[in-house]
């Protein structure tokens, strides 16, 4: 509580230095392309470099959010910048995501997640609580990553570092998106836009023997431009068990071929391991349940810029695989489940002026998945399979613009996608968008898919029932969704979404009699709610933001649907301080898994107040930062799932040098 308290009084200093003194240090100035993290829009700008000079004062990003922006035909996308990434301490993509309105995570670990489930996972609106398989996706600059046999995103699998901002479609988005997208999730990569050459260098130690290690260089010269990151995070854990680990090496090769077009080469490796401490209070086990997934992933894209618009043809390769070892009570024996995969792929897309006030966007997505499992046993090998599963998906969308100081933009788009294993279905959105001078405003329909993935094959053959799983259908969800940003001055933000989703033919187990089990698509759920943020800069030194979120799902058992999520943060700078505080209150809700039968379990609402404090020592070594940050500062108890406690007050402190 002390700390909260030391955190709260320095927040409070700032705001009233700035009110007194009026000195605005605007956004946009020179050191704000400092560094490799001031290589895109939405990274890292950096404060400005005189030391203690108490004149400079400025807010460099807003809190939490970085912008929420409407897209003709994505409907509503917020951003959460490189800024807000580090403001948050966040070292992963639960830690950066868990504030955003409308978005629930789940873990077991301080470092790494267990599994791509309740161990290390995020939901959004109550989607993407169906393991295996997910209604949502995680992508890396437009590219889905996902583990190819069980279909589902694993979080140390996506490099939060490179991260220049990371863009949240909660709402369907079949067109630009297609399969799995009832919510999607993009990591858009740092990249370096300014002439010259930087970098930065960042270690950090805290609680439970938490270290963290990152370094970054970047460097344009001409049309040549480069970036590279490396990154390791390790815990012992804060109970007996709960040890991770993450590693990650992204790098980025870009050469702008003159006339619009560019090439460039991005790779990254990333590596995850965590532990499963266990229900508290339960009888040991023979072994502690280990959870490791290696992942690598090229991307070659070719990009074509012309009139404002921009096309790409990206050529995709992620290699992934996964170590799981686990315990087995029954016969009192450990075992483990490997499994591997390959995801290739082309994406093509470019966009189109129509009639001087309007955009074609059309595209193709050819991918193919192979994916294969098995367990080792002490009575021997059991094979779960081999599959490769492949799509071709064209799509096209059309947004025109009437008016001029009223601007309205009816949009429309379509995709179909054929499976060579199950056959074909369509994707359709509609809706209008309207501008003026009072603010910005949007409608939308969507009418997204998702199919069975491998996973459903593996179960069915394992069941015994041979290829019966081709005929399963599709998941469908009809998204509904109309907002509000009304202006209300150059330093508030206002934004209002509600929205209504309706999933069928979701894919349930079914248990016998009679057997042998199977899945069938079986399952309904609706959701409906309504979602508000609000960021103010009272004085060019502070700014705050408030969000929340209301969802009511139909059952009322929806896992990780909390009917109430209340978020809120702080940023303030003066000299070389910078403070950043937030906040976040969620309601009881229901954990568990959609696929399988049962009564979802409850877990309590909890409460968790989180805050960091950064120096700029420039007059001790250039380009050198300290910081120090605490989390869940009230000492709240709190769990993602009954019987695993996450953390009480832990704190870390940590510099880094630019360069």
């Amino acid at each position: 509580m002390g700390l909260a308290l030391l955190l709260a009084a320095g927040l409070a200093f700032p705001a009233a230095a700035a009110a007194e003194q009026g000195a605005v240090a605007t956004p946009g100035t020179p050191e704000a392309a400092e560094g490799a993290e001031g290589d895109r829009a939405g990274a890292t700008p950096a404060v400005p470099s005189a030391p203690f000079v108490a004149a400079a004062v400025t807010v460099t990003a807003r809190p939490v959010l970085e912008e929420i922006r409407r897209e003709p035909l994505a409907g509503s996308v917020t951003v959460v910048g490189a800024r807000q990434i580090e403001d948050l301490n966040a070292g992963d993509p639960a830690a950066a995501l868990r504030r955003v309105p409308g978005l629930v995570v789940s873990r077991y670990n301080v470092v790494g997640s267990y599994g791509g489930g309740d161990g290390g996972a995020v939901y959004a609106r109550g989607q993407g609580a169906g393991r295996p398989g997910a209604e949502l996706s995680f992508s890396v600059d437009g590219v889905t990553k996902a583990a190819g046999v069980w279909t589902h995103p694993l979080l140390d699998a996506l490099p939060i570092d490179a991260a220049g901002e990371i863009d949240v479609y909660k709402g369907a988005q079949p067109v630009l998106f297609g399969n799995m997208a009832f919510a999607t999730i993009d990591f858009v990569t740092k990249r370096r836009l300014e002439e010259g050459f930087g970098g930065k260098a960042t270690a950090a130690y805290g609680s439970f023997g938490t270290s963290a290690l990152g370094a970054e260089v970047s460097g344009r010269s001409g049309p040549f431009d480069v970036y590279v990151m490396a990154s390791q995070r390790q815990s012992d854990g804060h109970r007996e068990g709960s040890d991770g680990r993450t590693r990650a090496l992204f790098a980025r090769a870009g050469y702008d071929l003159g006339g619009g077009w560019g090439l460039s080469l991005t790779g990254d490796l990333t590596s995850g391991r965590a532990s499963d401490p266990g229900v508290a209070g339960a009888p040991p086990r023979g072994v502690t349940p280990r959870w490791d997934s290696d992942d690598a992933m090229g991307v070659l894209t070719l990009s074509r810029a012309h009139g404002g618009k921009e096309g790409f043809l990206k050529l995709y390769l992620e290699d992934g695989s996964i170590d799981w070892l686990q315990w087995d009570g029954g016969s009192a024996s450990s075992f483990r489940t490997f499994t591997d995969w390959r995801n290739l792929g082309l994406k093509a897309r470019d966009v189109f002026a129509v009639l001087g006030r309007g955009e074609l966007t059309v595209g193709l997505d050819l991918e193919s998945t192979d994916g294969a499992a098995r367990e080792v046993r002490v009575a021997g090998e059991v094979p779960l399979g081999d599959f490769t599963f492949r799509n071709v998906a064209p799509y096209a969308g059309l947004a025109l613009t009437f008016g001029d100081a009223v601007k309205v933009t009816p949009s429309a788009g379509v995709r179909y996608n054929h499976s060579r294993e199950f056959g074909g279905v369509w994707g359709a959105q509609a809706g209008v968008m309207v501008a003026s001078s009072l603010g910005e405003a949007h409608v939308r329909w969507a009418r997204a898919f998702n199919l069975p993935g491998i996973w459903a094959a593996v179960f069915t053959e394992g069941y015994g029932r041979g290829d019966q799983w081709k005929l399963l259908e599709p998941e469908l969800m009809d998204h509904f969704e109309i907002g509000f940003g009304p202006r209300l001055g150059r330093r508030t933000v206002l934004d209002v979404t509600f929205f209504y989703d309706d999933v069928a033919d979701a894919l349930r187990f079914v248990p016998p009699p009679p057997p042998p089990p199977a899945w069938a698509n079986t399952g309904a759920y609706r959701a409906r709610g309504a979602e508000l943020t609000l960021s103010v800069e009272p004085v060019p030194a502070l700014g705050l933001y408030a969000g929340a979120a209301y969802t009511e799902a139909t059952p009322a058992n929806v896992p990780f649907t909390p009917k109430w999520t209340l978020t809120g943060g702080a940023v303030a700078t003066v000299s070389s301080f910078r403070l950043a505080v937030d906040a976040q209150w969620v309601d009881d809700r229901f954990v568990g898994n959609l696929r399988f039968p049962g009564v979802p379990a409850m877990v309590e609402s909890y409460f968790l107040l989180n805050g960091k404090v950064t120096a700029r020592l420039d007059a001790l070594v250039p380009g050198l930062e300290v910081f120090l940050a605490g989390e869940n500062l009230t000492g709240s108890d709190y769990a993602y799932r009954p019987g695993y406690p996450m953390p009480g007050t832990s704190v870390s402190g940590g510099a880094s040098v630019r360069f």
